[in-house]
């Protein structure tokens, strides 16, 4: 009786549930727009927490290894207690780890700013002359050709003609809301940098308690979960913490090094506003996949107003660079810590990028990887649990699988249409039609022996 109630219970619950979850998804379908709305202003909300939770995880190998060699020195020099000597260590590598990162950055800034405020000043003073320079090349070169003039001037007319109209309809009305525009930028400047504030101060704390916050956090996981499923969330969050590191620590120091060899190669190539471009090559190589040609467009089209020659030569450059830190740079550096396909990076950036923006494009492709990993391991877990093969090549040319659970191949045909047979099968056929040398013989020597035993 108990029994058979614990079953319907059980039928009960999961229908229950079934419902329930149906019934969720129909709303956030439904709700989308308002859903997405409520979303985005809890993560407005939350922001400097996020803020603050990104600059501590990014600090936090270095806070490590600074605590741990100040505890170490403080250990052999004054010879104090466990629980000073961890105070002091981390009271001291806290203030380390701030100073030596705002002295790195302040010194990139100080070094790269002044580049690009003479790079982007020199451009907007030589941008009239230039494009005279361009716009009389072209006439020079239209003139020998009439009929590339003809297709030219058609062009240029159609060009006007939608300038004018877009004068008309579009800038003269927004020219009003300039103002309102301002004012709006001014304001998410201001938040940005309250936000920023406020991230700082609790990155602080983060590190300062982040033993803490693990110990309850994993407290919490197994008071809620059972044992079996307590583990596997702790699996599962030390794969993601090591796919995490790996992929932005690695990608930071990847687009840091080809910042620094298009800042020395451009200026040895003497290219026109060679920081500028450097830095937007190098930031941009952040993005997997997209980055260099996000980077490389802009680049390109400052150069070309410049100088068409050197903007061909750019172009070739930065092919070579790409190609170097997509063969030998990036797997040195990345290796392979995402563990996923160039198609599936390609799908993460395109889903992510188009749900949250440029965040989404930076994060996207570890954030698959750990979603990946997770399927994969279900897969595997449910596979075992049928005793079926887990390796993807035994389910290649599969037809079916037996009752023992071995795979049954069917086999492939050729471009004529016969079936391929393999190596060992026909040798096998061969053994059935022709007997073994050693058979043959025993079967004469019988026969030659045969009628001496009657005898």
């Amino acid at each position: 009786m108990k029994e058979s109630m614990k079953k319907y219970f059980g039928w009960g619950a999961t229908i229950v549930v079934t419902g329930a979850v149906t019934l969720l998804i129909f709303f956030c379908i439904y709700k989308f727009s308002a859903l997405a709305a409520a979303v985005g202003k809890l993560i407005g909300i939350l922001m400097p927490v996020i803020i603050g939770i990104a600059i501590a995880y990014v600090l936090s190998p270095l806070y490590n290894w600074l605590r741990h060699k100040i505890l170490r020195l403080l250990r052999k020099t004054f010879g104090w207690n466990t629980r000073k000597c961890v105070r002091c260590a981390g009271v001291l590598a806290m203030i380390a780890t701030f100073l030596g990162a705002a002295a790195l950055v302040g010194g990139l800034l100080a070094l790269i700013i002044p580049q690009i405020i003479a790079s982007i000043t020199s451009f907007a003073s030589t941008l009239p002359s230039n494009m005279m320079h361009l716009s009389q090349s072209l006439q020079r070169l239209l003139a020998n050709n009439p009929e590339l003039e003809q297709n030219a001037m058609s062009l240029y007319a159609q060009g006007v003609g939608y300038i004018e109209e877009w004068i008309q309809n579009s800038l003269t009305p927004s020219i009003q809301d300039a103002m309102g525009y301002i004012s709006i930028g001014v304001i998410n400047t201001v938040t940005f940098f309250k936000n920023f504030f406020i991230g700082l101060i609790v990155a602080v704390y983060l590190l300062a308690g982040k033993e803490r916050f693990l110990r309850g956090m994993t407290r919490c996981i197994y008071a809620v979960f059972d044992v079996r499923w307590g583990n596997l969330i702790m699996d599962y969050a030390r794969y993601t913490h090591q796919v995490f590191t790996g992929f932005i620590t690695g990608k930071l120091l990847d687009s840091f090094i080809i910042f620094i060899l298009a800042a020395v190669i451009l200026n040895i190539m003497n290219m026109p506003y060679a920081m500028l471009v450097s830095v937007i090559v190098g930031v941009t190589n952040i993005i997997p996949f997209f980055g260099p040609f996000i980077g490389a467009i802009p680049s390109f089209v400052i150069i070309l107003i410049n100088s068409p020659i050197q903007s061909l030569y750019f172009l070739i450059f930065i092919v070579a660079l790409q190609q170097f830190d997509g063969n030998i740079l990036g797997p040195k550096i990345l290796g392979n810590s995402t563990g996923i396909g160039s198609f599936w990076v390609l799908f993460s950036i395109l889903l992510f990028g188009g749900l949250f923006g440029f965040a989404g494009m930076l994060v996207g492709v570890p954030v698959f990887a750990v979603l990946s990993h997770i399927f994969e391991d279900i897969l595997n877990r449910r596979l075992r649990k049928q005793n079926l093969p887990m390796k993807a090549e035994d389910y290649a040319w599969l037809d079916h699988i037996d009752s023992d659970g071995q795979p049954v191949r069917r086999k492939p045909k050729l471009h004529g249409g016969k079936p391929h047979e393999p190596e060992e099968d026909n040798l096998s056929g061969q053994a059935e039609d022709e007997p073994d040398a050693c058979e043959t013989e025993a079967a004469a020597a019988a026969a030659d022996t045969g009628p001496d035993a009657e005898e």
